[in-house]
């Protein structure tokens, strides 16, 4: 029973002494020396949060410095972390490194260098209109970030994305498969359309590749009758191309609604506006909206048109 004891306390010692914090101070720098500083994320939590339906708590741990910190333009940086914990050490454009705390706190000084990745030409795409327009209504099945090519010669201030929706109708084009996989550039981040499960969206192909057409789309519910439709003003999203599309009373499915719970009346107001919803409680029910045909025209002779994107 002693020796039972003893190896408890051995154990519990060992425990304790592997979950205390140290505090891990030294110097990194990235190929620029200080120009930009070098970021210290504690056991590679940022990368699991980032880019994902998990974007606020990427938001939320960037801010804590009890997650991630950044070194200073003279490379010195200080961080709280277990010894079974690990540093991550990033720079943009440069290649990461990891570091476990134990290995750490064997250096007599830390002294992380960053090296730069290798970046490749940029080659340009000389189609100045599109070989191909689809115009669809899609089901998501995932949006995910995608790095961006370290280009010699370009610098992209859009995050990247790659989406994949499964066709559920084809408006334009002909597209031979019944999923569609494209590419996605954002300048404020993630793309707004993800975050609904149909939507109605437009797609062009330049030398080979297929593009979102930057920022258009619309929402799509099943209205009672089993039409797809998108409820509120039918110029939501674009009133610089307002003209002669009027939303119509529209009885939506039983299951088309949204909560407001916790919501400003404010924000209600600008959200969910009258006439186009009705407040029930702590719901916002849509009672006029505009149908397919008629989005597609309102992107058709407004945003489209302005681009030159022509549909068939």
């Amino acid at each position: 029973m002693t020796k039972i004891l003893a190896s408890l306390l051995i154990l519990i010692s060992l425990t304790a002494y592997s979950q205390e914090k140290v505090v891990i101070s030294g110097t990194a720098f990235d190929s620029t020396n200080g120009r930009i500083w070098v970021e210290i994320v504690l056991n590679d939590t940022l990368r699991k949060f980032s880019h994902s339906s998990k974007w606020d708590k990427y938001q939320k741990l960037s801010m804590d410095t009890n997650f991630v910190v950044s070194a200073k333009a003279d490379g010195k940086f200080r961080i709280n972390a277990r010894k079974t914990d690990s540093l991550f050490f990033q720079s943009s454009r440069h290649i990461p490194q990891v570091h476990a705390v134990a290995d750490l706190l064997k250096m007599k000084s830390i002294n992380i260098r960053l090296e730069p990745q290798a970046c490749i030409p940029y080659v340009r795409c000389n189609d100045t209109l599109p070989s191909n327009v689809y115009v669809f209504v899609g089901q998501k099945i995932k949006v995910d970030y995608e790095e961006e090519p370290y280009y010699c010669n370009r610098y992209l201030l859009d995050s990247r994305f790659k989406a994949e929706y499964k066709i559920v109708k084809q408006i334009a084009g002909s597209f031979p498969k019944d999923t569609i996989v494209f590419t996605v550039f954002d300048h404020y981040g993630t793309p707004p359309f993800s975050k609904y499960n149909n939507v109605l969206l437009f797609v062009n192909e330049y030398c080979n590749k297929l593009y979102h057409e930057k920022y258009q789309y619309f929402d799509l519910y099943k209205t009672a009758k089993g039409k797809w439709a998108s409820p509120g003003a039918p110029y939501k999203y674009d009133e610089r191309h307002k003209k002669s599309v009027k939303a119509k009373k529209i009885k939506f499915a039983d299951s088309v609604w949204f909560p407001i719970s916790g919501l400003h009346e404010a924000i209600i107001k600008r959200k969910f506006p009258v006439p186009y919803y009705r407040i029930e409680g702590q719901r916002a029910i849509p009672v006029m909206g505009t149908y397919l045909d008629d989005l597609v025209i309102i992107k058709k002779e407004g945003v489209l048109k302005t681009r030159n994107i022509l549909m068939d």
